[in-house]
């Protein structure tokens, strides 16, 4: 049982996102036998008990969502946790050429599969709005976390666990982050761009550079001005009954800085549910993606391809 909270878009969160007040009862209650209460209040009983048994059971899967924001840039209201942040909040404004139906064509009964295979034919793929060529870096507005076991066996933790789950493969610093984009001969960006992770260090930004595999290592200073005209950012797509059937919607959206023009975004989706070693059969590490989403691997060279199809690196090479 969903409590949606509705925000606009203008108004700014409070630093404590919105919550469920909930109430117990502190005075101990007089002993007496269900059967002394007469029939009347012992029926009355029985109903509010089933009643409090339903909500409950159909409120959501353990650790669940419970409060939702309305945003620019998605039909439905996303969790208040993928907000929660100013670069969440930004990536949730963005509003697309090409927005997804508030309908997504789920159908009563369906399975998890039937429904995974649904979306994946009729909202999966990248959307190339425009192509910028010689292109020396980019600003990665939003660094994902690194994901840990747990996460990745929780239905609801991760707002869009195809993506989230990559970056469980490396350490979660700049350094590691820009080898996915910028490693000669094969990934030929110079620079990556990224908010400065270290609180109260002067400097709003870091950028990094001049990795060579097996000869340079990646260099990170921080700089108070981007470089970067061009940025990518993620997020989470909330679709109707999807977690409840073990599939998770992502979008990577490629944007300029200076307009917030989108020149392409590609769409995916992650189906879990059927691993035999994890609760509830959820392990997002090996979950099923979009057959029309290519390359289909958990590597970061996928990303790479997709953001060349809109920013072209100055350098000629294989991509």
């Amino acid at each position: 049982m969903a409590i949606v909270v509705e925000h606009s878009h203008a108004a700014a969160l409070p630093g404590k996102l919105p919550h469920i007040l909930r109430h117990a009862y502190t005075a101990a209650p007089e002993k007496h036998s269900f059967f002394d209460l007469g029939a009347p209040t012992a029926i009355a009983i029985s109903l509010a008990t089933l009643l409090l048994s339903a909500c409950a059971i159909s409120s959501s899967f353990p650790n669940g969502w419970t409060d939702f924001v309305r945003t620019k840039g998605q039909p439905d209201p996303v969790p208040a946790e993928w907000v929660a942040t100013s670069e969440g909040k930004f990536a949730h404004s963005i509003a697309l050429p090409q927005p997804l139906r508030k309908d997504s064509g789920h159908q009563r009964n369906m399975t998890s599969e039937q429904y995974f295979d649904h979306l994946c034919r009729s909202e999966a793929g990248d959307f190339i709005y425009k192509t910028i060529e010689a292109v020396d870096g980019f600003y990665f507005a939003r660094p994902p976390a690194r994901p840990t076991d747990d996460d990745l066996q929780d239905r609801y933790k991760l707002e869009a666990p195809e993506i989230e789950r990559t970056y469980q493969l490396m350490p979660a610093t700049p350094a590691a982050r820009a080898t996915a984009f910028v490693a000669p001969p094969f990934r030929l960006f110079q620079f990556i761009e990224e908010p400065d992770p270290a609180a109260n260090s002067g400097s709003p930004y870091v950028r990094a550079f001049g990795y060579l595999p097996d000869k340079l290592r990646t260099q990170v200073e921080r700089v108070s001005e981007l470089r970067s005209r061009y940025g990518l950012i993620w997020r989470g797509i909330k679709r109707p009954h999807d977690r409840e059937l073990a599939i998770a919607g992502s979008e990577w959206i490629v944007f300029d800085l200076r307009t917030n023009e989108v020149l392409a975004v590609r769409r995916d989706y992650a189906r879990t549910g059927f691993n035999t070693n994890t609760p509830e059969g959820i392990w997002w590490l090996n979950a099923q993606g979009c057959p029309n989403v290519l390359p289909r691997d958990n590597l970061t060279s996928r990303f790479y391809q997709f953001v060349t199809k809109a920013l072209n690196p100055r350098l000629s090479g294989p991509k």
